[in-house]
């Protein structure tokens, strides 16, 4: 069952490919894609000296004290009593739109201090499905998409998912935010939590099960957010900020969050608290702080590795009509990219001034050792790789590795964890760290905390696979001049363009979603036995039949073998496997979108082909 997958004989790999392999597999290890320049070197080690020298060296358009009234965040060094609990406290930052290997890290210094060097790297760590929505679906409920999708292509959703209260209330009331209540946690919801949030308190019915203060956003945007205010501290309404500095919704995230986190740790006797902190960045129009505006991050340029602006060759929906193999990216879509990238490290900036200012606020009140922080992206994304231009939703590993960083007690700092993991694993390792016990049987997620901590450091009976799946929202493939012409359409893709009528032919035939681009897919890194496998099956989502992957609805398969060396995943060798192989991966994969619950999704993902 594990016989190698060797590459047809016309393809070998070059030398100097295998190096830059090498390399990119190195510092993937290490969530760096670039070295930080000597200006970004410090001599200070512990946090709060760090977060000082960076922010002296940072030139804003305000002064650094102009406290929130400018949206920066400030770290307040407030003397305070050291908490002794029982129970750790929780802090979990997801970004939006977050690349792994386009190198965002280069943009998050104390980040990487704080919470790389501070903590441990989840070198193998994937999203559930690479679109917003239902990624955090997966995240806030344990339960891989097919668990939590409507039941067929006309009913709506999140982006395909049921998770409103009104026709799905289990969703949310088994999701790892209500288990954390239940186990004695005050509960804080800050930022962007779903896409749609309507009657999770955007309709003004308060606070959902579970929390005890919620200011999320209604509709996602930098400014001109609405806002579900509500619990203490908040103005218990849904209400609408507006478009000055102080309104950047980075900031308010990042202030209001801190607020409450310290009206918690005021009392020496306070529960512990879990905190969500979800920032839009650096999610399009990817919209820096007006004091990063020109900060010199923006001057990195964008990775073009081997697979940007590369020829899709023998993958799905992309050829013929849709895209012409042989045509490069225009320059309008080459300038674009470098736009964004630029645009993306610097939204990023205040991101990191929040992980900068929350950990400093808990040292100085001595909680620091007794927090998780968890900080991960709700998936990856693509700028030029296989020409899709400015997007996420496909399969390949750029868009569903993400960074994946983990401190906290009993965390080894630097501790590299190459356990393959995935993003229905969060809310089952942090009821699982926060309470003791194993995480609810309903949850298809494992909880990875004994290896985390040090319990079982080989991750003995883990599991050798995760699932990664996707139903398209896309309608159709096609890109009208009508929707290249909306805002709406070129802030969702990337476009720059403002006269519609001006682009030229080819730039409306790179594709980057589209109904048949719906999949099913199986990562598998079993490294003992050299394994390191993407296998994926592909259907068309306006297909009744096809909606949950039936075999013979299956229009499209791709297979891609790391271990031999397509790290890029730019050769698809279906064709060349072996029968044997082809149908023990099909039977793995169609076994495993049909998984309920820990122990069975455990025994389908565990090992073997």
């Amino acid at each position: 069952q594990n016989t190698r997958i060797t590459f047809p004989g016309s393809w070998t790999l070059a030398r100097r490919e295998q190096r830059v392999i090498q390399e990119r597999e190195r510092d993937e290890k290490l969530a760096l894609f670039f070295p930080e320049s000597e200006s970004e070197q410090r001599p200070c080690k512990t946090a709060p000296c760090m977060m000082s020298a960076r922010r002296h060296k940072i030139k804003r358009r305000t002064a650094p004290c102009s406290m929130t009234m400018k949206g920066v965040i400030i770290v307040a060094v407030v003397a305070m009593v050291s908490a002794q609990h029982q129970k750790a406290n929780i802090v979990l930052l997801l970004t939006d739109d977050q690349d792994l290997r386009l190198g965002s890290m280069v943009a998050m210094p104390s980040a990487r201090e704080v919470l790389l060097a501070g903590g441990a790297n989840l070198s193998n760590f994937f999203i559930a499905t690479p679109i917003c929505c239902p990624s955090r679906a997966a995240l806030l409920s344990g339960r891989f998409e097919h668990n939590n999708k409507v039941s067929g292509p006309t009913e709506g959703g999140c982006m395909r998912q049921n998770t409103s209260k009104a026709t799905n209330p289990q969703w949310w009331s088994n999701g790892f935010v209500p288990q954390l209540s239940k186990a004695g946690y005050t509960t804080g919801l800050f930022g962007k939590v779903l896409n749609v949030m309507t009657t999770y308190g955007c309709d003004g019915s308060g606070l959902p099960e579970g929390v005890d203060r919620l200011n999320i956003m209604c509709n996602i945007d930098y400014y001109n957010a609405m806002w579900a205010d509500f619990g203490p501290g908040s103005n218990n309404s849904v209400h609408k900020t507006g478009s000055a500095p102080e309104d950047y919704t980075t900031s308010i995230i990042g202030n209001s969050s801190i607020d409450w986190i310290k009206s918690v740790i005021q009392d020496k006797n306070h529960p512990p608290f879990f905190a969500y902190l979800g920032p839009h960045a650096p999610h399009l129009p990817s919209t820096p702080a007006p004091w990063y505006a020109d900060h010199p991050i923006g001057n990195v340029p964008v990775p073009k590795p081997v697979y940007y602006d590369y020829a899709p060759v023998g993958k799905h929906s992309f050829g013929a009509p849709y895209v012409t193999l042989d045509q490069l990216l225009p320059e309008v879509d080459d300038a674009a990219i470098a736009t964004e990238h630029s645009n993306r490290l610097k939204t990023l900036l205040s991101v990191d001034d929040i992980v900068a200012a929350v950990s400093s606020m808990l040292i100085a009140a001595g909680e620091w050792d007794n927090t998780y922080f968890f900080y991960s992206s709700d998936h990856g994304y693509s700028l030029g790789e296989f020409r899709v231009d400015s997007h996420k939703t496909q399969v390949w590993d750029h868009n569903t590795r993400v960074p994946a960083m983990f401190k906290g007690p009993l965390i080894a700092p630097g501790m590299i964890m190459p356990a393959i993991a995935s993003m229905v694993d969060i809310g089952p390792t942090l009821i699982e760290l926060a309470t003791g016990a194993p995480p609810p049987a309903w949850m298809d997620g494992m909880s990875f905390a004994s290896i985390l901590t040090g319990k079982n450091p080989s991750a003995t009976g883990w599991r050798d696979a995760v699932l990664i799946e996707y139903q398209s929202i896309r309608p159709s493939i096609s890109v009208s001049d009508a929707e290249r012409a909306s805002e709406e359409y070129r802030s969702a893709y990337g476009y720059r363009t403002v006269d519609a009528s001006a682009v030229p032919p080819p730039l409306k035939l790179h594709a980057h979603d589209g109904p048949n681009n719906t999949f099913s897919a199986i990562r598998i890194i079993n490294e003992s036995a050299g394994i390191n496998l993407l296998y994926a099956e592909f259907a068309d989502v306006l297909n009744p039949a096809a909606w949950d992957f039936a075999p013979d609805q299956i229009n499209f398969r791709e297979l891609y073998d790391v271990a031999a060396g397509d790290y890029f995943m730019l050769h698809n060798i279906f064709d060349a496997a072996s029968d044997a192989m082809k149908l023990a991966l099909h039977t793995r994969l169609q076994t495993a979108i049909k998984c309920k619950g820990g122990v069975d999704c455990f025994a389908v993902l565990h090992g073997g082909l």
